[in-house]
């Protein structure tokens, strides 16, 4: 006797369905997208003063430094930033001449803090201002 096996249904994947999907995916994606636009780069490098004609400085100033790694001195006097503009507001005060003196390889951030204090303490932005390599200063 034999009896009535039912088959086994094979399992259909609808591919027409997951072809419409795709394409609203793909449709959707295109119109999201924001193209890369074209970003201009400013390659500002400081001058060093070997590259520069320069004067000579006859009278005493106090020389303001900032080396790559952020270090600021005061004639040869470490700084913290936080106190920075009360020690310069000392200076202005006593009437001392400032001479600014910068690493070329210190950061914008570093240079905009200075200038700020600077402007706090009462200085006027035209500083004498020397411009290091710091590869020429490790050499000698």
């Amino acid at each position: 006797m034999q009896f009535y096996r039912p088959r086994k249904p094979i399992p259909a994947i609808p591919i027409v369905s997951l072809i419409d999907i795709l394409v609203i995916l793909l449709i959707f994606f295109i119109v999201t997208m924001q193209p890369k636009q074209k970003r201009t780069i400013l390659d500002i490098e400081m001058p060093v003063v070997g590259e520069m004609p320069t004067e000579q400085v006859v009278d005493v100033r106090t020389v303001l430094a900032i080396d790559k790694e952020g270090l600021i001195t005061l004639d040869s006097v470490q700084v913290h930033e936080k106190m920075l503009v009360d020690y310069l507001k000392t200076i202005k005060e006593e009437n001392r001449k400032l001479e600014l003196e910068m690493d070329k390889q210190v950061r914008l951030e570093q240079m905009i803090m200075i200038s700020e204090a600077l402007t706090q303490a009462g200085f006027e932005a035209n500083l004498p201002t020397r411009v290091r390599d710091s590869k020429q200063t490790t050499d000698s």
